[in-house]
């Protein structure tokens, strides 16, 4: 057989396969043609030397944000980090297919399209017509399912559990940032979003960033959402591992208008105010984002403060809140069965800058707390079963071709494939264009927009099929 690309000599690792050893990789026509000990390098056009490396399946990033026009760099600051395929949190998903279409990286991407009863909906307490309509609409145009960011603008729990019962009729995703008018973004957020989703399929949203200490010590409420999980495997969830949140640091009428945003300030010993932001930031709390060189960085200080008062608020901003204790435990527990209790490693990254799940994922295999084939379970074929990901998170034959070589000693990405394409090589970005992973109603969709698309079968994943 003649190979379009062989990786040489490195550490294969698949957590679908069970491989970790020493193998070569062929592909072929975008898939994965063959695994073994010794390809002859003379029946491939191209030839990369991994020795010394981990060769695994592409990284599936399961919670980003890069669906407003700001955020498009977050295409080009995930696939530096080594992730091929990522799933869009933010909506709306118009932005998403528009951002795939002229920034994509070569990456594959999936997108959840937002809704905000009250600024999506007629009024705050929507119809489920209505959010039938939405989530019909939100499909045809190439979303796999809906987002509430109820931690930021929540709804009621009565019309929260509405949109998970609507989602669950429309056979689509429904992933829910935790907390309602009567909870909060936090671990009391957490448990009533199991309460809410009843029988009914949902995903959590990042469950570290309920466990930070605002109920009880952040240990504690880790192990409580770990248990939780354990108990209730009809839900699929995801955590990070970066030390800082990423939110909006806008200001509307003397108050910032996230409540994850007050809750970070609180956190730091400022007021949830207009007047707090400024001091946190320059007191160096608040880390205001910036666009430079490409890609968001944080600026705190005064630098900071001038950036955010010539935007008149309208910035991004990081808080380091996130407990490294809590991340550890929900990034490591597991069930009786030996799964993990929580699904997947994501970063909730993209757009903002915390792309550092294989670096973090990787110290965590130093401190023994993960293997290898650990971390590659919750960075590759786990998040491809949440989300119905048929032909990705394995090496296997017939599989796309989605590879991400890394150093096994710090998680720096070496090079990143998509579907037999070549994307990055060591940090530099060489990928165009993209593929959606939709449903078949989005196809036409997509197709009709001039974007190389497929359709995933969420009855098939996870999501549906768990129990």
């Amino acid at each position: 057989m003649k190979y379009d690309l062989i990786m040489k000599r490195g550490r294969v690792v698949d957590a679908h396969t069970g491989l970790d050893g020493k193998y070569d990789v062929g592909i072929k026509s975008g898939k994965i043609a063959e695994v073994a000990p010794n390809l002859s390098p003379i029946s491939a056009e191209n030839v990369v030397d991994a020795e010394g490396y981990v060769v695994m399946p592409g990284v599936i990033d399961s919670h980003v944000h890069v669906s407003s026009q700001e955020r498009w760099v977050g295409f080009a600051m995930m696939a530096s980090k080594g992730v091929v395929t990522a799933v869009d949190f933010g909506g709306p998903i118009q932005s998403s297919l528009e951002g795939l279409k002229t920034h994509g990286c070569g990456m594959n991407l999936a997108g959840l399209h937002t809704v905000v009863p009250g600024e999506d909906t007629k009024d705050i307490d929507p119809t489920p017509d209505e959010l039938g309509q939405i989530a019909d609409e939100a499909l045809k145009a190439g979303a796999i399912g809906l987002k509430m960011v109820g931690g930021h603008r929540p709804a009621s729990p009565e019309v929260t559990a509405r949109i998970i019962e609507i989602a669950n009729q429309k056979g689509c995703y429904i992933a829910f940032h935790a907390g309602t008018t009567a909870t909060g973004s936090n671990i009391e957020g957490f448990h009533e979003a199991v309460k809410l989703a009843g029988k009914n399929r949902l995903h959590i949203a990042h469950v570290n960033s309920y466990c930070r200490g605002l109920n009880k010590v952040p240990a504690a409420e880790a192990l409580e959402a770990a248990e939780s999980l354990r108990q209730h495997r009809h839900l699929v969830s995801e955590s990070y591992l970066g030390t800082i949140n990423g939110t909006s640091a806008s200001c509307v009428d003397g108050l910032p208008t996230s409540h994850v945003t007050r809750n970070c300030l609180k956190m730091g010993g400022y007021e949830p105010t207009e007047k707090g932001m400024g001091e946190a930031i320059l007191g160096g709390w608040a880390l205001i984002q910036v666009l430079i060189g490409g890609k968001l960085e944080l600026v705190t200080g005064r630098e900071g403060h001038d950036i955010w008062l010539a935007a008149k608020t309208k910035t991004g901003v990081s808080f380091p809140v996130n407990d490294t204790t809590s991340m550890h435990i929900l990034a490591t527990a597991k069930t009786k069965d030996g799964e993990f209790a929580v699904d997947a490693i994501s970063t909730d990254g993209g757009g903002i800058p915390r792309n550092v799940q294989l670096e973090r994922g990787a110290a965590l295999v130093r401190l023994g707390a993960l293997t290898w084939p650990e971390l590659v379970r919750k960075l590759t074929i786990n998040p491809a079963r949440m989300l119905g990901f048929e032909n990705k998170g394995s090496l296997a034959e017939g599989f796309d071709a989605d590879v991400t070589i890394a150093c096994p000693v710090t998680g720096r990405a070496k090079m990143a494939v998509s579907r037999g394409q070549i994307i990055m090589v060591d940090g530099v970005v060489v990928g165009r264009g993209g593929h959606l992973l939709t449903t078949e109603l989005g196809l036409k969709n997509a197709q009709a927009a001039g974007i190389s698309a497929e359709a995933v079968d969420l009855s098939k994943s996870w999501f549906y099929t768990r129990s």
